[in-house]
């Protein structure tokens, strides 16, 4: 057996164990705290109306919500999403110059292969690296086998089109599934939820559907399309609220920066 590939003695394993369970158990210390005054009945959710759309010109106005943090204005419209019990929700309205059919409109949302090689800002690593390594639909729920991207007539059916991704972050591909709620000439709306749960070192990151993603696109003109999405986690794990936050804000925007075909600087957002 080649000496690279042999395998370590015992006492060369608990060495490198011990900072990888310590780094671990640091990840955990970071956990995020019980729901607000431990009120079962706390939610982040209302009936606010939703902010006018930006021009097409200007900046995407981004807004957060965190059960135990930050809240960006009043309570936003949940009617969109499945439920009221989450712990983070993140908002993008925006407006953008795009195809004037609303069937290609369809197909450019349904084009799961376009996410990979996808950019986005970190705001951990300071910088715009890549998101998505890997993305494309699959025929069913748990395939990883990789098929054509969804048409819009497909996505007109309004069954759960599923695909799966894995991110910058992760070796693993995640399953989501995509379905168009409402389409009519001049608006379509989608919701994503994870298939599957998320786990890091064995430790449960995201359970299985506890992450929606509900995306409205309206015509606001010839060619001209408003765009509003709100993102929904039900719960915050291995890791401060605050981070939490900035890295799905971070996702929302890169989202509907590929749509849009820009890419917005969003140091701001912080």
């Amino acid at each position: 057996m080649d000496a690279d590939l042999q395998m370590p003695r015992p006492e060369f394993s608990r060495r490198r164990l011990w900072p990888q369970l310590a780094a671990l158990l640091a990840i955990c210390s970071l956990a995020a705290p019980a729901r607000a005054g431990g009120d079962p009945t706390a939610t982040l959710c209302g009936a606010a109306a939703p902010p006018p759309y930006p021009a097409p010109d200007k900046p995407a106005l981004v807004e957060s919500w965190l059960l135990d943090g930050r809240r960006d204005g009043a309570a936003p419209d949940c009617s969109a999403l499945q439920g009221r019990d989450f712990e983070l929700l993140v908002r993008v309205t925006a407006s953008f110059n795009g195809p004037a059919d609303i069937d290609a409109l369809l197909a450019r949302m349904g084009a799961v292969s376009a996410l990979k090689g996808a950019t986005y800002w970190s705001f951990t690593d300071h910088k715009r690296q890549l998101l998505f390594k890997e993305a494309f639909a699959v025929d069913k729920p748990g395939s990883t086998q990789p098929r054509p991207d969804f048409t819009a007539t497909e996505l007109r059916s309004g069954a759960e089109m599923p695909f799966v991704h894995n991110d910058n972050r992760s070796s693993h591909l995640s399953p989501y599934g995509m379905r168009l709620v409402k389409a009519t000439p001049d608006m379509v709306q989608l919701q994503v939820e994870n298939l599957g749960e998320m786990r890091m070192l064995g430790l449960l990151l995201v359970a299985a559907r506890e992450t929606q993603w509900s995306v409205t696109v309206e015509r606001l003109g010839p060619g001209r399309w408003g765009y509003r999405s709100l993102l929904a986690q039900r719960r915050l794990r291995l890791g401060r609220n605050e981070q939490h936050r900035l890295s799905n804000l971070a996702r929302c925007v890169a989202m509907f920066d590929l749509l849009a075909g820009r890419q917005t600087e969003i140091e701001a957002y912080r």
